[in-house]
């Protein structure tokens, strides 16, 4: 139902990609000892891709009528790895963990700013929908 206001939308996609950008930084942290490791990072997410609407799910084939249809999400955010690494260790791992940290910090901002509009946002919705708190 909020998913079809586009306000909603651009804060449930927004809310995604964070999600799955602290899911990667966290990967890094975890692989700071691991030898050869490339730090990974999310390509950015623009303000263009939060407009645009979402592709049409992606369903699974049926090669029997008996086989049941289940729908499969797509993939949305595409992991790279980092390209120029500033320094890199003896064994080759990448992963700066300040770095790492401050990016993980800087994603739970950007988080917990989308929350709190998606609330407000929410707030204002059932203030209008209550007829003015009567």
């Amino acid at each position: 139902m909020l998913e079809d206001l586009t306000l909603f939308a651009m804060a449930q996609k927004s809310l995604n990609y964070l999600a799955r950008r602290q899911e990667v930084l966290a990967e890094n942290v975890a692989n700071a000892d691991t030898p050869k490791y490339r730090a990974k990072d999310l390509e950015p997410l623009s303000f263009k891709d939060v407009l645009t609407p979402p592709d049409a799910p992606i369903r699974a084939v049926t090669t029997n009528p008996m086989h049941i249809s289940p729908q499969v999400e797509p993939t949305a955010f595409q992991v790279l790895k980092e390209r120029n690494p500033v320094e890199s260790k003896p064994d080759g791992n990448s992963v700066q963990v300040e770095d790492q940290m401050q990016k993980i910090g800087d994603t739970k901002g950007k988080y917990d700013l989308a929350i709190n509009l998606f609330m407000k946002h929410l707030s204002m919705l059932r203030t209008a929908i209550d007829k003015g708190g009567v």
